[in-house]
């Protein structure tokens, strides 16, 4: 599947969550099919740290998480082909070169706090995002996903009650 990525794309997933970090206003095209391809990963991620959750509430927190980072995957998708005229389908995981295995994160208040700070800071950036952009649908979509990854950090705040360190 040729994904017509831009050529400094990261090559691992660290690399990639780093270039989506600095995104922001005058975002490319470009940028948001890396953007969706990060986002389709989160699912992957949200599931490896549920598997070593021992608390079903909050394995239900970070499942839930997961399913929506694959929804955001699929809104920036969308926003692509408004943009373009040219459906962006999401990769299975094993397909998509944004993904490389990396350390899982412990299941610890500290590391969930971090978590937290990382999901709110989606918020923001999908507002900065968003805004440079002058179709209404992709400005729509993009601050939903944004509403959702402010919502994602209520759910780890909310996971790190159940947690016992």
């Amino acid at each position: 599947m040729d994904l017509d990525l831009p050529a400094n794309a990261p090559k691992t997933t660290r690399e990639a969550f780093d270039y989506v970090g600095k995104l922001g206003r005058g975002a490319t095209v470009g940028d948001l099919k890396i953007l969706a391809l990060v986002e389709a990963v989160g699912l992957k991620l949200y599931e490896e740290i549920a598997s070593k959750a021992e608390h079903p509430e909050v394995k239900k927190l970070l499942l839930a998480n997961g399913r929506e980072e694959l929804g955001h995957a699929h809104r920036v998708s969308k926003a692509i082909e408004l943009l373009t005229g040219k459906a962006f389908p999401i990769p299975a995981l094993e397909h998509n070169p944004m993904f490389t295995e990396i350390s899982p994160m412990p299941i610890t208040k500290a590391a969930f706090g971090g978590l937290v700070k990382a999901e709110n800071s989606g918020g923001n950036l999908y507002e900065n995002i968003a805004s440079g952009f002058d179709n209404p649908e992709v400005v729509a979509l993009l601050k939903l996903n944004g509403k959702e990854e402010v919502a994602h950090g209520v759910r780890v705040q909310e996971a790190i009650q159940y947690l016992k360190d």
